[in-house]
């Protein structure tokens, strides 16, 4: 009845699906079974819509965004698929510090709003860790929730970032993407 497609294995499982069970497959079934795909293919549209439009903030912080996810997806694919929620992942942990520490440098640097609150995100996500590694009544899924939720406002918000900027640009024409240090001042002592 269907041509054979040449799909990935993920997407081949939803095609099958969707044949079996006709329309009926729900918007949260399809988010639950697809998200992981679903996120990490818009960080890659975001690393080539930066490539495309963005500046150097716009580039730095969409390979910074990329590196998240695939680190993240080497580590899954190291142990095995799944992660431990019952105590502090330290491996999750130097991941996100290392996605902080640079986020954080760019935000210090870049002539950017935006970048402030992809840092900020970030910083919530490191948070979590540490509560976690204090705190052994968090619940494993309120961990999960603190330490992955700010990376779907981080993809937004990188979004929106770029297409300000690439506004921007068509309206006023090019300007600096780096923050420069301030002259230096000047000695203001009165003079006897």
């Amino acid at each position: 009845m269907f041509p054979q497609l040449q799909y990935s294995r993920p997407l081949r499982q939803l095609w099958k699906r969707l044949l079996e069970r006709g329309l009926e497959l729900t918007v949260l079934e399809f988010w639950n079974d697809y998200r992981s795909l679903i996120q990490f293919l818009s960080r890659i549209a975001l690393v080539l819509a930066a490539l495309r439009y963005g500046a150097g903030p716009e580039r730095w912080a969409s390979y910074t965004i990329l590196w998240m996810a695939v680190s993240t997806r080497l580590y899954f694919w190291l142990v095995g698929g799944s992660a431990s929620l019952q105590t502090t992942d330290t491996v999750f942990f130097l991941i996100d510090l290392s996605v902080g520490a640079m986020l954080i440098w760019i935000a210090l640097r870049a002539n950017r709003m935006y970048t402030l609150w992809l840092a900020g995100f970030q910083i919530l996500a490191i948070l979590a860790h540490l509560a976690r590694g204090v705190a052994d009544g968090i619940s494993p899924i309120a961990y999960a929730v603190m330490m992955v939720g700010p990376s779907y406002f981080q993809t937004i918000i990188l979004a929106f970032g770029i297409w300000f900027h690439h506004r921007r640009v068509k309206r006023h024409g090019n300007y600096r993407s780096w923050r420069t240090s301030s002259p230096p001042s000047r000695d203001q002592r009165p003079q006897s």
